[in-house]
């Protein structure tokens, strides 16, 4: 049953950051016209600044407040509410996750301005890879890494990379 919760919710995370993706892929031309404005590049530079700095904990930026914490009245989940779980999760998964998506979907976007239809499937990749832990963990297997100080530094160099990426699109808008 874990298994099947578990991969309901990964199954959601796929489908939410694919559709998403998809929707701001698709509209490149309006979204392509936006992209190439210097303040719409410098704002997201400023943007991806704030993120960079929210991964070595300089601000707070926490939406796990708006985050229900529903279970049936059994205290065990249903498949939808796992499924619904996930989607809500995708949404509002917080400072660790919405640098990473914002920057996926702004790459593929200008990949496929590039003509390289390939870009479609980046988010639904990110949405899958942010899955697979799911029905592990659903499942309850144990040998999924322990968290500790590790996460931390994984954190910081993912901090680097969205800081580097900042660094671009300011260089764009510049």
């Amino acid at each position: 049953r874990g298994l099947l919760l578990g991969s309901a919710y990964g199954a959601a995370m796929a489908l939410v950051y694919g559709v998403l993706g998809l929707i701001v892929i698709l509209t490149a031309g309006t979204f392509g016209t936006i992209n190439a404005s210097p303040w719409f590049n410098a704002a997201i530079a400023a943007l991806f600044v704030v993120l960079g700095l929210a991964m070595f904990d300089v601000v707070t930026i926490d939406f796990s407040r708006f985050q229900p914490g529903t279970v049936g009245a059994s205290g065990r989940g249903t498949f939808v509410l796992a499924f619904t779980m996930g989607g809500v999760a995708a949404l509002l998964a917080g400072a660790c996750v919405a640098p990473v998506v914002i920057q996926v979907v702004l790459f593929s976007s200008d990949l496929y301005a590039n003509g390289l239809t390939g870009a479609l499937a980046l988010p639904f990749m990110l949405g899958v890879g942010m899955a697979i832990p799911w029905p592990f963990a659903g499942a309850g297997i144990a040998a999924l890494p322990r968290p500790g100080p590790w996460m931390v530094r994984v954190k910081q160099a993912f901090g680097v990379v969205i800081l580097a990426t900042a660094a671009y699109y300011g260089y764009i808008a510049y």
